[in-house]
């Protein structure tokens, strides 16, 4: 972002001082606000144990040495961390009421400038700043949690959001390494959320169906699927295994299918002979390689992945206190 020279966080909570660490690690200085003297606190020792983890970590090389954490202050006044701010983040509780509040007190006291961005994983920007009487400046940067190590964002416009704030917001995410992924449509949770609700929720009917342990689905999902979901999303898994059988298998659970507008691309994929991996082209184009160049390059990529992992554990990995 053009001009950007100071970061301020709102919210010091459980995602608020990992934001503010990933500005930091990039040589922006961060000033952190929340109300409460006692989550400062919390923040100011997570901020240091998060530091020191980068430090101690092949990462550190890209952060020439720097001392991550002196880059970060820590305020219980709003105005003083967003007077000069040119980008500013809002972390605060996942509620409307206090979101909005929030929103409209920043745009009393921040520089006419500054972007206003929230970090709302459920709600849209057009809601959170419905008070505000400048939205051209407003934005929804969702960080995935832990934001200090996740590398993307999602990012979402509002109806009135500016060609301009939009610009600028996801080239600052490019400039603190991470890759901006892009909401066309506002749902509750966006796509990173939505899918771990959808997978949450398959697991705790496995274990309410007694169709496996808890440690055995851990295990299925981290050694079966964990792999291959690392390098390719459910589209490509989808022309790997054949859109033929895809589109069969729609149909065993929903002979409605045919008229469903949600199965529209698939059904036109089918319709067209375009079956993936297998006939060179489906949701994406193989540029005429055969499968079993595709293939190979896949599983090189996998085998990569699984040889140099360690095996883990069922329930868990060989770390411990990972929520």
């Amino acid at each position: 972002m053009p001009g950007t020279k100071r970061i301020a966080v709102i919210g010091a909570g459980v995602m608020g001082p990992g934001i503010a660490i990933s500005f930091s690690r990039h040589g922006f200085p961060v000033a952190l606000a929340d109300i409460d003297p006692a989550a400062l606190e919390r923040a100011e020792t997570s901020i240091h144990s998060m530091a020191c983890l980068f430090n101690s970590s092949p990462a550190a090389d890209k952060d020439g040495g720097k001392d991550i954490a002196a880059g970060i202050s820590l305020t219980t006044s709003i105005e003083e961390a967003t007077t000069k701010a040119d980008f500013i983040l809002e972390a605060v509780k996942e509620e409307l009421s206090v979101k909005s509040r929030v929103f409209a007190e920043l745009e009393k006291v921040c520089p006419p400038h500054a972007i206003l961005a929230s970090n709302s994983s459920t709600l849209s920007i057009d809601s959170i700043a419905e008070k505000v009487s400048h939205k051209e400046r407003t934005i929804l940067t969702h960080f995935v949690n832990p934001p200090e190590v996740m590398p993307v964002v999602e990012v979402a416009r509002g109806s009135a959001t500016s060609n301009k704030t939009y610009a600028d917001t996801v080239n600052l995410i490019k400039l603190i390494g991470k890759n901006a992924i892009i909401c066309d449509k506002v749902v509750p949770g966006y796509l990173v959320n939505s899918f771990n609700m959808a997978i949450m929720a398959a697991a705790l009917d496995f274990l309410g169906n007694g169709v496996a342990t808890l440690e055995e689905i851990d295990f299925a999902f981290t050694r079966g699927l964990g792999p291959r979901l690392s390098i390719m999303g459910p589209f490509k898994t989808m022309d790997l295994i054949g859109l033929d059988l895809i589109w069969q298998a729609v149909l065993s659970f929903d002979p409605n299918a045919h008229s469903d507008p949600r199965a529209a691309r698939l059904r036109e994929l089918v319709q067209a002979g375009h079956f993936g991996m297998k006939t060179g082209r489906g949701f994406y184009d193989y540029g005429g390689r055969s499968r079993d160049e595709v293939m190979q390059e896949i599983d090189r990529q996998l085998l990569e992945i699984v040889t140099n992992r360690p095996a883990g554990t069922k329930g868990g990995t060989h770390t411990h206190g990972i929520q």
